[in-house]
């Protein structure tokens, strides 16, 4: 595969499960998947952001996006899920000096209300949340940011919702799902009082996805005319057009950018697209010349 993920993580069989991996570990992994031919890695954790503090070094990440930055072979490295309120300036220093990070951020923030945040048990608010946003953008003008919303949590009131709404049409997020809260046996949240209907929790999922997808169109619509560097992941068995991933997307949860099979590509390799036309998640286009590596 042209794209796999580095967990920095130890696998679940380790004697310590939750140990982050040391440096050089997940350094020697990036480079013998660099030989097997990977051209993007896709840093994984529950937050990269908090990635060395197992062993006593905080923003440790920082300084592993350096050293994966130098690896011959490696085109792209993907960072997912960090906390806002834990993206710091060293952080986002780091994301700017290291050429192969794409511009590419997922911030699960589940809602901006302080009150269901705090009910979430999540640490930060609002206000870290539009602070990090505020310090990406600026640092990072052309950055893609995503995230994961969650309605109709336990005590989830309309005026809450409605801010909810209010955030999303607000911040324009290039990527954003929406999901119905959803009770799991055993959890704090399915015990608490003021639980949601079902049919309420789902109308006010689908009614963000309907912001979204107005909000998603126009801005895939914006990148009519453009060039940009992208990945070949292959032939779409349905359409036989091929699918290609500009660094605004995330293989198996963005959308592609779609072009003519006429034209023969090579999985795993990279080339300039223009984009013709789009629709509200998908873009099309034409592979103008293949990138030297």
């Amino acid at each position: 595969k042209a794209a796999t993920p580095l967990p920095l993580l130890c696998h679940p069989a380790h004697p310590r499960p939750a140990a982050q991996r040391p440096i050089d570990d997940c350094v020697a992994e990036a480079r013998w998947l660099a030989g097997e031919g990977v051209k993007e890695l896709i840093l994984v954790a529950q937050d990269p952001t908090a990635y060395g503090e197992d062993w006593g070094k905080p923003g440790a990440v920082c300084e592993l996006l350096d050293k994966l930055n130098t690896i011959e072979g490696i085109r792209w490295i993907r960072v997912l899920y960090a906390y806002p309120e834990r993206i710091s300036d060293e952080f986002i220093a780091a994301l700017v000096r290291n050429n192969k990070v794409v511009p590419y951020l997922d911030l699960p923030i589940q809602h901006c209300d302080d009150e269901v945040l705090k009910n979430m048990n999540r640490r930060g608010g609002r206000k870290e949340i539009e602070d990090a946003i505020r310090r990406l953008r600026a640092a990072i003008p052309n950055i893609t940011l995503r995230t994961t919303l969650i309605a109709g949590f336990p005590g989830e009131t309309e005026e809450q919702y409605s801010e909810l709404c209010d955030f999303v049409k607000t911040v324009k997020f290039d990527r954003l799902g929406c999901f119905a809260y959803s009770a799991e046996e055993n959890t704090v949240a399915a015990k608490m009082d003021n639980q949601i209907d079902e049919e309420v929790k789902q109308r006010r999922a689908d009614h963000i996805m309907e912001l979204q997808a107005e909000i998603s169109a126009e801005k895939e619509a914006e990148k009519v005319g453009k060039t940009y560097e992208c990945i070949c992941d292959g032939v779409d068995d349905e359409t036989g057009m091929y699918l290609l991933r500009s660094a605004a997307d995330c293989p198996e949860i963005d959308g592609s950018i779609m072009t003519p099979a006429d034209t023969p590509l090579e999985a795993g390799a990279f080339y300039n697209v223009t984009i013709t036309d789009a629709d509200t998640y998908d873009l099309y286009g034409y592979a103008e010349s293949k990138v030297e590596e």
